[in-house]
């Protein structure tokens, strides 16, 4: 038994509610204070970079599924006046890099041509001090979770100016890990989607959220750049058209949900594997949700062999392919999406296209904030194997899509920025309205 453990144990339950009360105050007080100070030293390095011809910026990446600025780095990379790097660091378990993850993204990053700066010191063996290494003036985090190194977290860059965008769309009713953690409070722009993420933010209050600012999701705006050419990843099509699928299954299976619970991959991953072995004019993509496989590899009933096995088997049938990195073409040539996810909710609505939720009980709606229920409305929605099967020959194939035209006026009145411009651009704006 541990000391929290004997605690609880021997001290009345009243004394546990005030001790806590107590350390909550102590808690607030402190990080009132910390954004009090941090917020006077952000007014005078805004005075200070206005001075400066080349504002140096990085941004701290683990991992490459949760890279959403491609189009703000493109844009600030085509400025003289900024000079920027991707800085790939690592994710850390119990004290240790996971070096697959990082090697992976370094070889993301180096494929696709980005500037990259690498944190780890080969020759020496250590983790560096990149604030040294690359003097950067902004620093863009992709993460808000302590998922790295003390020194890669933002503690250690109050000194500059901090910015943050959402990886994906807050749906989600847990919304204060989001909003509400000393992360997002110390951070000197917080750049959220749409208005409603504005109001949640804003209601945990501290400092009156001074520092958000609605952009927009610039995760998926190199579909609006004019240079956009999407390339067709999905196997070749035979001579008749095929119906091209995609499966999205959330990592919250039953037990290692964290209470969301929305994943309904147990009730189906037998199912569609059935559906493309006996039906050649479909073509299902599997697109699992990164923390899927890992909650596998702990599940007792599938482990690290079953797992891999399965995944394995999408690759190896001629009309399935798995796919666990960039989805942006992916979508753009697919006909229609059923999942049970979270932020794809909202993601697919961009490509104009149908999407089906199977939804794991009839309480999964409740464990949507607000806006997540909003966008409810516009999903078709599935209880079961016979919902899943009308869906694919109804609305897909015999294109009887009615939900479509509400789709696309909710996508336009509340995802997509009002002012015309893209959340990429909306970003490089407000940088240099603020510091040129």
């Amino acid at each position: 038994m541990n000391i929290k453990s004997i605690f609880k144990s021997v001290l009345p339950l009243n004394l546990i509610k005030l001790l806590r009360k107590i350390s909550s105050f102590k808690d607030n007080y402190f990080l009132g204070r910390d954004i009090k100070k941090i917020r006077g030293s952000q007014v005078k390095i805004v005075e200070e970079l206005r001075k400066k011809e080349i504002l140096n910026v990085i941004f701290l990446v683990i991992h490459d599924s949760v890279w959403k600025y491609q189009e703000v780095y493109k844009l600030l990379d085509e400025d003289s006046r900024f000079r920027v790097k991707v800085v790939v660091i690592p994710l850390v378990r119990e004290g240790k890099a996971v070096m697959d993850v990082y090697n992976q993204t370094s070889n993301y990053f180096l494929k696709n041509n980005y500037n990259v700066v690498s944190s780890y010191d080969f020759k020496n063996n250590i983790w560096s001090d990149i604030k040294s290494i690359t003097k950067p003036d902004i620093v863009f985090f992709t993460n808000p979770h302590k998922l790295t190194f003390d020194k890669y977290y933002i503690d250690n860059f109050t000194d500059k100016l901090t910015c943050y965008v959402p990886y994906a769309f807050v749906v989600i009713h847990s919304i204060e890990m989001h909003y509400n953690q000393r992360f997002h409070h110390l951070l000197w722009m917080h750049f959220v989607e749409t208005n409603h993420h504005e109001n949640f933010s804003k209601s945990f209050g501290k400092a009156k959220k001074s520092n958000v600012f609605i952009s927009g999701f610039p995760g998926l705006d190199s579909k609006f750049n004019i240079n956009f050419k999407p390339k067709n990843i999905w196997k070749k099509d035979s001579e008749r058209k095929t119906t091209k699928i995609i499966w999205a299954p959330h990592h919250t299976i039953v037990g290692r949900g964290a209470g969301l619970d929305y994943s309904s991959f147990m009730d189906y991953y037998q199912y569609f594997i059935k559906l493309i072995e006996t039906n050649d004019n479909i073509q299902i993509a599997f697109k699992p949700h990164p923390l899927l496989k890992e909650k596998l590899y702990a599940e007792q009933s599938w482990g690290k062999q079953k797992t891999d096995n399965y995944y394995e088997k999408w690759n190896s049938l001629p009309n399935g392919q798995l796919e666990e990195s960039d989805y942006i073409d992916l979508f753009y040539f697919s006909d229609c999406m059923i999942m049970d996810s979270a932020s794809f909710i909202v993601e697919y609505l961009y490509f104009d296209k149908p999407i089906l939720f199977t939804k794991r009980d009839n309480k999964v709606l409740d464990r949507f904030n607000s806006f997540g229920q909003e966008v409810f409305k516009y999903l078709y929605q599935a209880n079961n194997k016979i919902d899943v099967n009308k869906f694919i020959e109804k609305t897909v194939i015999n294109n009887q899509d009615y939900l479509k035209e509400n789709r696309n006026q909710f996508l336009n009145d509340v995802i997509l920025p009002k002012n015309g411009k893209t959340a990429s651009e909306n970003i490089y704006n407000k940088l240099l309205r603020e510091l040129c």
